[in-house]
């Protein structure tokens, strides 16, 4: 009798043994599912950053792939990244704000890549060394309708001028036109971004970079950054895959260090992905283009201000309304 209960309690030991083995088994790291993640990103200095990693590769983990598209302009991204198509896409910062508002929340913040890259050049003849100085002048200008005009006209009014009253505003479709005027001499001032800056300071040399225009925004705003790029993310591929958009942001984020640390190499980099075409122009550009690496939480403060600010001249340029905290979900 004993012997045989001794041969029950082993099988039971043994089954019990078994069992515990299966569910160790089961318990352990699957791979992960076979993915690609596709990015998109801007020629110019919005996706400048983003050149080391669209060149050398990113390494997301075990059978996870990147897609890179450089679009040249932010229309032909959209689409893809309301349908999630695009995971991660590097776009104007009201932009972000408008997708996280036509979709109901499922765009998010990740990061910001670009402060300000406008700037107000002129004729070192022509007197200007800040805002105050547009007084009684006229500039050309590009952007009407969108963010450049806001950010002007927000910065003339807090230094007391009045647009199309204090200062003539002559608006052009292109940033080359306005480049074109200065060249020949039709117009003296403009407000261009970069790298149409470094193309006509360095065709002109009498033309010069006159005010930054994020330095007197922080100037006008208290401190408040001048933010105008962002990366967005899906938000329900980001809560699905933590791990891989950690990788991602480290990536990107030592992508952009490298840039800044060495333009040469970067400027490389940047014609190699398709970013821009001349690796000179670009060199020469970098450090005007303000790249940077702003997480969400760091960043929230001040892209709030500047999305309340942009409301304030249109509602439509941020998608109706300022995102609220939603849009900074992944920095909580």
């Amino acid at each position: 009798m004993i012997k045989k209960m001794n041969a029950k309690k082993m099988i039971v030991l043994v089954g019990l043994m078994m069992g515990m083995i299966l569910a160790f088994t089961a318990c352990q790291a699957k791979p992960a599912e076979p993915q690609t993640v596709k990015v998109g990103t801007l020629a110019g200095p919005t996706g400048m950053g983003m050149a080391e990693m669209i060149v050398n590769g990113v390494d997301l983990g075990e059978n996870v792939t990147t897609e890179f598209t450089v679009a040249g302009a932010p229309d032909q991204l959209t689409a893809s990244v309301i349908s999630g198509e695009f995971q991660l896409a590097a776009l104007p910062s009201n932009l972000g704000a408008v997708l996280f508002n036509k979709t109901e929340g499922q765009v998010v913040l990740g990061s910001v890549n670009t402060l300000g890259v406008l700037y107000i050049v002129a004729d070192e003849t022509a007197g200007v060394a800040s805002i105050a100085d547009l007084k009684g002048k006229t500039i050309v200008a590009s952007g009407q309708g969108s963010t450049p005009e806001y950010v002007l006209n927000y910065l003339l009014e807090k230094n007391g001028l009045t647009p199309g009253v204090d200062v003539t505003i002559n608006y052009v479709a292109e940033h080359s036109e306005a480049v074109t005027q200065l060249a020949a001499g039709q117009a003296t001032i403009a407000m261009i971004p970069e790298p149409f800056v470094t193309t006509i300071t360095t065709k002109k040399p009498n033309i010069k970079i006159a005010v930054d225009m994020s330095e007197a925004w922080e100037a006008a705003s208290n401190g408040s950054q001048l933010q105008m790029t962002t990366l967005v993310v899906n938000k329900e591929w980001a809560e699905a895959n933590p791990e891989v958009l950690k990788k991602f942001m480290e990536a990107y984020e030592a992508s952009i260090d490298s840039v800044n640390e060495n333009p040469a190499e970067g400027a490389k980099n940047i014609v190699a992905a398709g970013i821009m075409t001349d690796a000179t122009l670009a060199e020469k550009a970098i450090p005007n283009c303000n790249i940077v690496f702003i997480p969400v939480k760091e960043a929230q403060q001040s892209l709030n201000e500047y999305y309340t600010i942009l409301a304030g001249f249109e509602p439509k340029a941020v998608g109706g309304k300022v995102p609220g905290e939603e849009f900074y979900v992944l920095g909580k």
